[in-house]
């Protein structure tokens, strides 16, 4: 599975959720608000296999809707 990743930054209220859950993918961008993290590619990575699950795990957990997550391969 692959999905494309990106932060709604409009959106996200800091709840910390996602990089409490998947630190390999989100990060704090110094004020709460989440972001992904450039390592992995920044807003628009591309994550792959067993990762890619829990992402879109956590952005269904997301309070705000703010994870937005794309299946682009199954």
């Amino acid at each position: 599975m692959k999905v494309k990743v990106q932060v709604d930054k409009d959106l996200c209220t800091a709840c910390a959720l996602c990089y409490d859950e998947v630190p390999e993918v989100y990060e704090d961008s110094g004020d709460g608000i989440a972001q992904v993290k450039a390592e992995v590619g920044g807003d628009g990575a591309i994550i792959e296999g067993d990762l890619a699950q829990r992402v879109l795990e956590v952005t269904e957990e997301c309070p705000s809707g703010a994870l937005v997550t794309e299946v682009i391969e199954e």
